[in-house]
């Protein structure tokens, strides 16, 4: 059973391990721990982490602009992963973002990712963008995405 805690300064060292568990560097999508640190700090953004047994298990990363709200990142351990955890971060994020009276929610995702486009799109969100070499990974491989949103 997880637990839901906001993110403090203390827990970039343990996401940015997670991240580089939970994404695959070929594709360029986790970010480090000095980016993560870097967005923590930015007016408008929070972070929410799972933990289950004392230790983070995922976490999702949201910044608030205007009336619009950006999902910047999710991730999940994987040796978590298939426990409804990136789907409950997904539904607290969605949450959040109705609470501060939000008009939309935006985020990106690698085009060749289904099982997070499948995800996104059960919670009602739909393709409304793409954007050609996005995700930069190993070896400078490009990859795009798609932007996706939700009215709320």
């Amino acid at each position: 059973m997880s637990h839901y805690r906001a993110v403090t300064i203390d827990d970039v060292p343990a996401l940015a391990a997670l991240m580089s568990r939970a994404f695959d560097p070929q594709y360029g999508e986790g970010w480090n721990g000095s980016q993560l640190l870097g967005t923590l700090a930015m007016s408008g953004t929070r972070a929410e982490m799972a933990v289950a047994d004392g230790v983070p298990a995922g976490f999702a990363l949201t910044r608030l602009a205007a009336e619009d709200c950006e999902l910047l990142l999710i991730a999940v351990d994987p040796l978590r992963s298939g426990r409804g955890i990136g789907t409950e971060l997904l539904r607290r994020s969605i949450d959040l973002a109705k609470h501060a009276q939000v008009q939309r929610m935006f985020l990106e995702v690698r085009t060749g990712n289904s099982a997070a486009r499948g995800l996104y799109e059960r919670h009602g969100f739909i393709c409304v963008g793409q954007r050609k070499d996005y995700y930069v990974g190993e070896n400078h491989l490009r990859f795009d995405a798609m932007t996706m949103a939700l009215v709320l």
